[in-house]
């Protein structure tokens, strides 16, 4: 297809910025565009934690004032660098009242109570930008609430614009449970007007939706994995948003993310204690020696343990609280858990009790610790992943290349993914639980130790998930088709 110009806008990016898994897709989308010939930049906020990690202090651009609502303006920076292991420039928005903070969003007591101002700022600082430097784009790629009043400024606001003029809007929605929901008086300060707060627009339920100007004024709207593109368009995954991305439902595609391949390597991974891969995996038993130690776990005195590995956000959504109501059920079991995450004060402090109560079993590090995630994934025998419910997870798909088998909740995209393993056919990858309550996990849990009790046949399987391709390419091609078709729709 024509090479094309594309802007992702986006609130995280890794290594840059990052709390989830958006900031992975945001990173390897950007670079495996770039490596197809596409010219990509992505818009991000210029974040303490940005300034932080950055080993070369940004260029400046330019200092543009940005108009809100009427009578209300704001002075932002653009500053510009480049997005490691790669040539794309990133385009940072600095205004230290709104985001030269500790955290991203948030503290672990709740999210910042101006965070509707800070990504409002941000959106008209993205397309201010653009058009003071006059930088026209073929696909302007918008990720989640935080970006999502972008179509509809785009389209109202800047509507006559030459310089929006010829681009395409997509929208991707990463996770539905976040969606922006504000008090009603915010419209005012999104510069839309109170015409636009009405319920076939951006009100919802009387407050004021981010979420749903993306869906409305996107071209197309994407989502990370088929089965939660389905999954949405229900009243139990949707949120109340069924209907209206029912009405767009034939602008809706789900594209599995995938995993950056370099990244993550067993072969080449300089994070773990020992390099492993299909062909010679002996030396992960050298990980999971190196973690267990790292991690303070005594060596069982008897029989084959399963060591299960956790990394993710310590909120409800991932089920690290019902991982903590089964602490006695699985503290029976020949199994031991390491967790690593931070997230909510109530999730985190469950998980604590639950290490001290039981600490021959359960290990926890509540912290962010990219390389110890590496080594959680490269030395554990499964990977558990509770979610009650999961757009995609990145988790799963990570664990698998590390030969590390996962045990999840049949939702999103982890149902796409793992596939329940058959003793009989010695087939499979993983094993999967309907249910979201402590005895489907703990049954799904015992059906995994009752595999790993045969080691020839878990090796085996380990060894089958290794070969599976999730990389990023294949997914690359699938928003290069839902681009183009973007365009013929604009045509």
């Amino acid at each position: 297809m024509a090479k094309l110009k594309i802007a992702h806008i986006a609130s995280e990016l890794s290594p840059l910025a990052k709390t989830g898994g958006l900031a992975d897709v945001v990173n390897t989308l950007a670079r495996e565009h770039e490596k197809m010939g596409h010219r990509v930049v992505v818009f991000l906020p210029y974040y303490r934690e940005v300034r932080q990690m950055i080993r070369v202090a940004p260029s400046p651009l330019l200092k543009l004032p940005v108009h809100l609502a009427p009578g209300m303006k704001e002075e932002v920076a653009i500053l510009q660098t480049v997005l490691p292991q790669s040539k794309v420039p990133v385009y940072l928005v600095e205004n230290a009242r709104a985001f030269d903070r500790d955290q991203l969003y948030g503290t672990p007591d709740g999210d910042y109570p101006d965070n509707s101002d800070r990504f409002i700022l941000f959106c008209r600082a993205v397309l201010q930008a653009m058009k003071e430097m006059n930088e026209s784009f073929d696909i302007i790629h918008c990720h989640d609430w935080q970006t999502a009043l972008i179509p509809a400024h785009v389209r109202k606001l800047y509507a006559g614009e030459p310089v929006f003029s010829r681009c395409s809007l997509v929208f991707t929605v990463h996770n539905m449970a976040y969606q922006g929901i504000f008090p009603k008086e915010t419209i005012v300060r999104t510069g839309l007007g109170w015409g636009m707060f009405k319920p076939e627009q951006l009100e919802y339920y009387g407050k004021v939706s981010f979420m749903k100007a993306g869906i409305l004024y996107a071209d197309k709207i994407t989502t990370v994995s088929p089965n939660y593109a389905r999954e949405i368009m229900t009243p139990e995954f949707g949120l109340g948003m069924e209907g209206l991305l029912k009405t767009r439902e034939s602008d809706i595609a789900g594209i599995l993310n995938g995993i950056d391949e370099v990244e993550w390597d067993p072969a080449t991974d300089k994070n773990i204690a020992a390099v492993y891969s299909r062909k010679n995996p002996a030396s992960k038993a050298a990980c999971r020696s190196a973690l267990m130690e790292e991690m303070g776990l005594p060596v069982p005195g008897k029989g084959r343990h399963m060591l299960i590995g956790m990394v993710g956000r310590l909120a409800e959504q991932k089920g690290f609280d019902l991982v903590a109501d089964a602490a006695a059920k699985l503290a029976k079991k020949p199994v031991q858990i390491v967790m690593l995450g931070t997230g909510e004060r109530r999730i985190q402090e469950m998980i604590e009790d639950m290490a001290r109560k039981y600490p021959d079993r359960f290990a926890a590090r509540i912290k962010y610790d990219r390389a110890l995630s590496h080594r959680i994934y490269a030395g554990a025998d499964a990977f558990l992943m509770p979610s009650r419910f999961e757009p995609c997870g990145l988790g799963q798909l990570v664990s698998l290349k590390y030969g590390t088998l996962p045990i999840v909740r049949a939702t999103g995209g982890l149902a796409d993914t793992v596939h329940q393993v058959d003793i009989r056919k010695k087939q499979g990858n993983g094993f999967a639980f309907k249910a979201a309550t402590v005895d489907s996990l703990v049954k799904a849990v015992s059906d995994a130790v009752d595999c790993f009790a045969d080691e020839a046949l878990w090796k085996k399987l380990a060894n089958d998930a290794m070969g599976e391709d999730y990389s990023w390419a294949t997914s690359a091609k699938r928003y290069e088709t839902v681009y183009a078709q973007c365009r013929d729709k604009r045509k």
